[in-house]
């Protein structure tokens, strides 16, 4: 059986005779919330402005698998002023979820249809420097997520450092039951 992760409507409008095909990308920064696209003016996909990036943007390539391995996509924006480089990299987007959109455009350049193409969150950064200031982001799924150990452990040790009235109370509890056997 074969399986498209897009729906019908948007399939339909990818066979029309003259579409055009964007992506789209919302990133929710700690900050505030910022939406792109790939063409150039303002869009509307589910009720959200997302403005044009035109040349300056870029999405790597997404692969899909039926499987739980993570999978990775990257956002590269590129033409920017220094200082807007310096108050991105000041930003803690690690960790800040992302949405990529895939759309099709009437020959009005209406949105005629949007599907989530990929949902993940930053995992990493990198800065271009010098004639051609870039920011890339690597985007991952939730698998990245599960494919990574826990920090903490079931131990003595992890457990004090979490929860030290918790021990404190164990101990006490214990020593209450020691005390009634005694008796």
């Amino acid at each position: 059986m074969i399986f498209s992760p897009f729906s019908d409507s948007l399939l339909n409008s990818m066979e029309q005779p003259s579409v055009t095909m964007i992506i789209a990308v919302a990133i929710y920064f700690e900050s505030g919330t910022t939406r792109v696209h790939s063409g150039t003016g303002v869009l509307s996909i589910d009720g959200q402005t997302f403005v044009g990036v035109g040349n300056l943007g870029e999405v790597g390539g997404v692969t899909e698998e039926n499987t739980t391995s993570a999978s990775t996509m990257s956002l590269t924006l590129s033409g920017l002023d220094m200082t807007l480089v310096g108050q991105t990299l000041n930003e803690n987007c690690v960790g800040r979820d992302v949405k990529c959109y895939i759309a099709t455009m009437d020959e009005r350049g209406q949105v005629t249809n949007a599907n989530v193409l990929f949902e993940g969150f930053i995992s990493d950064t990198a800065m271009q420097a010098g004639t051609t200031n870039a920011i890339t982001y690597t985007v991952s799924n939730i698998f990245e997520k599960w494919s990574s150990g826990i920090p903490d452990r079931y131990t003595d040790e992890s457990q004090q450092r979490l929860y030290p009235c918790q021990i404190q109370w164990l101990s006490y509890s214990c020593r209450s039951l020691q005390d009634r056997q005694g008796e």
